[in-house]
């Protein structure tokens, strides 16, 4: 076994032990690392929580949480938690005992450069986990006062990180338009732990009852919530027994729960839960929906990249779940997953095709086991953590790959 690895995050929108989507991502790669490296540091401005059991043996590092009156302060508040994080690393490299830090594994943190500078000053391999355009996400959203010098520190930690790579294609060519190393970034998608998550079995072809349509997430409005409520009143209207299991919280939680009663559309929410809880509510649903809305339009009328940069984790989990699912196409979808083999695929914001497919799912006993084993099959071949962790860590030049074997 390794000695030490060392997970970065100094985004303070990543509680790392939190319930958001990221926050299970976080989590999900600490547990492959603890099974790889004897002992585990984590560094970040939003530890969120107690530690999950199985990760009470993680050395935690909390840093202050960049804060301030305005955003120009906030941002050299988080210049300030990647100084800090540094010289963590730093110090952690220089410490006598238990053993040598052989990996820098960081979330890609806006504002952040100093952490893996410091790890290829120290000559310690890192790897650099990508998981969304956060300069457009921060300009368009939030609000971003000295653009051009976050792009010089983004620029920055592609240069430094000896193995970066992205969640999805889209991801991966915006990270190359900055990489000073004009590199090109590998695509690594998100995963699910196929151990946690299985299959509770699909409903019988006898079955009179209605079947119950799964949405597990976050609900913001990128998550084409109404297109999910359209859509399944849609396929009650045309004959299929339908009720909606909403797992998550967010935003849009209270219109979306209201859209589906002024629809008269049975629905239990859950609101948020504990990651750990989620595998045992998707045994309740028969069904999976991951729904995205269409593409934002251009200024010229064209396409933008718009939200579809996504790797979506409840696609995995809906799949690990043995659960048929009727997933949106979007960014590297339709070439992760086999269409009317391992889940059915639509057009983003196409209200008519979830509904077909969802009619098509309730009907249609023979295709829900056909897809609820090609889903878990696709699950343990090519999604769990184990794999996607390895396929990161082989991304490492062959002199540190064999460093950390």
């Amino acid at each position: 076994m390794n000695e030490t690895a060392v997970y970065i995050c100094t985004d303070p929108g990543v509680p790392a032990f939190g319930a958001k989507g990221c926050s299970v991502h976080v989590q999900e790669v600490l547990r492959r690392l603890t099974v790889r490296f004897r002992e585990v540091h984590l560094i970040t401005t939003r530890p969120g929580g107690t530690p999950p059991p199985e990760l009470a043996g993680v050395v935690v590092h909390a840093l202050t949480r960049p804060a301030g009156p305005d955003l120009a302060t906030r941002e050299q508040a988080q210049c300030a938690a990647d100084a800090a994080a540094a010289e963590v690393l730093a110090t952690l490299f220089r410490r006598v005992g238990p053993g040598p830090v052989e990996l820098v594994y960081q979330r890609y943190a806006l504002w952040s450069a100093a952490t893996l500078e410091t790890a290829r000053a120290l000559g310690v391999p890192s790897v650099l986990e990508i998981n969304a355009p956060l300069l457009t996400e921060q300009a368009a959203h939030r609000g971003l006062v000295d653009a051009a010098r976050a792009t010089r520190r983004t620029a920055r930690l592609l240069a430094a990180a000896d193995a970066p790579f992205a969640v999805s294609g889209p991801v991966a060519r915006w990270a190359e338009r900055l990489d000073p190393r004009r590199r090109t970034v590998p695509v690594v998608p998100n995963g699910v732990d196929v151990e946690r998550f299985t299959p509770a079995g699909v409903a019988p072809a006898g079955s009179t009852g209605a079947l119950t349509v799964a949405f597990s997430g976050t609900f913001k409005p990128w998550h084409g919530l109404d297109l999910l409520v359209g859509a399944t009143a849609a396929a009650r209207e045309r004959g299929a027994r339908l009720r909606l299991l909403l797992i998550g919280d967010g935003p849009e939680h209270t219109a979306t729960v209201a859209a589906a009663a002024r629809h008269g559309i049975p629905v239990t929410a859950t609101g948020q839960v504990d990651p750990a809880r989620v595998p045992a509510l998707l045994h309740g649903a028969d069904l999976a929906v991951a729904p995205y809305p269409a593409p934002a339009l251009g200024p010229a009328g064209g396409p933008s990249a718009g939200p579809h940069y996504f790797s979506p984790l409840k696609v995995a989990e809906y799949l690990a779940a043995g659960l048929p699912t009727v997933a949106s196409a979007i960014a590297d979808l339709p070439d992760l997953v086999a269409d009317g083999v391992e889940a059915l695929l639509v057009a983003p914001g196409d209200l008519d095709g979830t509904a077909d497919a969802l009619v098509r799912l309730a009907t249609e006993p023979a295709l829900r086991r056909r897809l609820a084993a090609g889903g878990r099959r696709a699950a343990e071949d090519r999604f769990s953590w184990a794999s996607v962790v390895d396929t990161t860590l082989a991304l490492l030049p062959a002199h540190h790959r064999a460093e950390i074997a």
